[in-house]
């Protein structure tokens, strides 16, 4: 599942305006080694005693010098407007995507053209490319620590979806074991535990990571899909009413789980929305599910409706709560016999009269002597005035 997280600077004031752009040049310039490089170069070639036409070519030089030492940000920049383009032409993007990683970029830009490899294209060069990241920075005398831990993560994606379930899920458990907390490896690992049905761990994990991590959509996802698997139906229909509400998450699966809680409380009419819903979400190799599946699903609800929702099942899975064990019996008797009345019976039929037991009859000799004291006590107290 993917998230798109967005972040905005406001200033109100046209001069604090000028000033951040201003600062904001400057830190580029500081930051951006090779374009501090070129700036330089320029101004030193327009100091030397050359003619303008010398100037010129130099300046060509020092340009086309720097475009192919950068020439992956332009390849990579070229296959994304071959892939964004009205009518995209994805083997040509994946092409230059290949080409500008060969070429050479930044680690954290080459670990962020694996996940478009992964998401949206071939996981098995996705994987060659986390794993040159990882050996790369291990050569290095200091490497980055959360740039191997961030290629790590990233790396268990490709495994995902090459079908090494097992390794992907021992990779991140092996960093969550080392203390990592990452948003990204929870929801990762969370889903991959969930999608295997290892309960018992899922929800583990979600229990230990309630008060550490803040609540996401991917997160909550997971919790109602936990939910959902251990049949606490209601509980999940609460999380996912909340979670869809309104816009909802950017990725379907949360809608299609959504939509497996309302089939399951007969709800098809709800089903059909979530679907529905899920389909305009953007799909990624990545999903745990397809736009195929949730198309089969949308069909066979419309062949074979589970559940009418003009019957509300919730009512009904509530009440049982209370119907059961009411009756020692498989097949309780609730027959009404003939003498059955509607209203309850109050008088004495004659037999109610016959007193048939045996009447007591008390010898005060074979008393002991505690029995005789409280016997005559009775019948001493009853002769007594009552307390005013």
């Amino acid at each position: 599942m993917s998230q798109v997280w967005q972040e905005s600077v406001r200033v109100d004031n046209n001069d604090e305006i000028w000033h951040y752009e201003d600062k904001s040049r400057w830190r580029l310039v500081m930051k951006n080694p090779t374009l501090l490089v070129f700036l330089v170069a320029i101004f030193g070639i327009m100091l030397l005693p050359l003619s303008q036409g010398v100037k010129i070519l130099l300046v060509v030089f020092v340009l086309a010098a720097v475009i192919y030492w950068k020439r992956g940000y332009f390849l990579v920049a070229m296959g994304s407007r071959a892939l964004n383009a009205a009518q995209p032409d994805e083997e040509k993007a994946w092409r230059l995507y290949k080409r500008a990683w060969k070429a050479g970029l930044p680690t954290n830009y080459t670990i962020m053209l694996g996940n478009l490899f992964v998401q949206r294209g071939d996981a098995a060069t996705g994987l060659e490319v986390y794993e040159s990241v990882l050996e790369k920075e291990k050569a290095r005398r200091q490497s980055d620590g959360e740039i191997i831990i961030s290629a790590r993560i990233s790396r268990t994606m490709a495994l995902w979806v090459l079908g090494r379930k097992s390794e992907a899920i021992g990779e991140l458990q092996e960093l969550y074991d080392e203390g990592r907390r990452d948003k990204t490896l929870l929801i990762n690992l969370g889903t991959y535990l969930l999608d295997t049905d290892r309960l018992e761990e899922a929800g583990n994990l979600l229990e230990e990571c309630a008060d550490q991590v803040a609540e996401s959509p991917g997160m909550t996802d997971n919790k109602g899909l936990y939910l959902y698997k251990t049949g606490a139906l209601l509980d999940a229909k609460r999380v996912y009413d909340e979670l869809l509400e309104g816009e909802g998450p950017k990725f379907p699966e949360a809608f299609v789980h959504g939509a497996l809680v309302m089939i399951a409380l007969g709800k098809s009419r709800k089903a059909k929305f979530l679907l529905q819903r899920a389909l305009e979400r953007e799909f990624f190799r990545t999903s745990t599910t397809s736009k195929e599946e949730v198309n089969h699903m949308l069909e066979e609800l419309e062949e074979h409706p589970e559940g009418d929702d003009d019957e509300d099942v919730e009512d009904e899975l509530a009440s049982s709560l209370y119907d059961n064990d009411l009756f020692d019996d498989d097949s309780p008797n609730t027959e009404v016999d003939e003498d059955d009345e509607l209203e309850p019976n109050i008088e004495l039929d004659p037999e109610d009269y016959k007193d048939d037991d045996p009447e007591v009859v008390v010898d005060p000799e074979e008393m002991s002597e505690l029995e005789s004291e409280l016997f005559d006590d009775e019948y001493e107290d009853g002769d007594e005035e009552p307390r005013k």
